[in-house]
């Protein structure tokens, strides 16, 4: 991203890249929302957005940092505490806004 941003580049769409085996797409996308677990908290939750994705992996921004990337964290979807938006209310958890 710092490189597209850097030249004024667009990133070529996924679909371009037939040879990709699409075993590997993991239904999450840019740009949804999850709750997340807090790293320093478990018990709380906070809700996060997409940025990219790869593989098992996803690179999420928390809520309220805009544009800036130095909060920037991966997770692995096979570990991490993730949940759709409403899932704290429904499982009475702690929802940090």
């Amino acid at each position: 991203e710092d490189y597209l941003e850097e030249t004024g580049s667009t990133a070529v769409p996924y679909g371009s890249f037939k040879h990709v085996d699409t075993r590997l797409q993991n239904g999450f996308a840019p740009g949804m929302k999850l709750e997340v677990a807090v790293r320093t908290d478990p018990e709380t939750y906070w809700v996060a957005t997409i940025i990219t994705t790869c593989e098992q992996l996803l690179l999420l921004r928390y809520d309220g940092y805009g544009e800036d990337r130095r909060a920037d964290f991966w997770c692995d979807i096979r570990k991490a505490d993730l949940y759709p938006i409403g899932w704290c209310e429904q499982n009475k958890k702690t929802l940090e806004a």
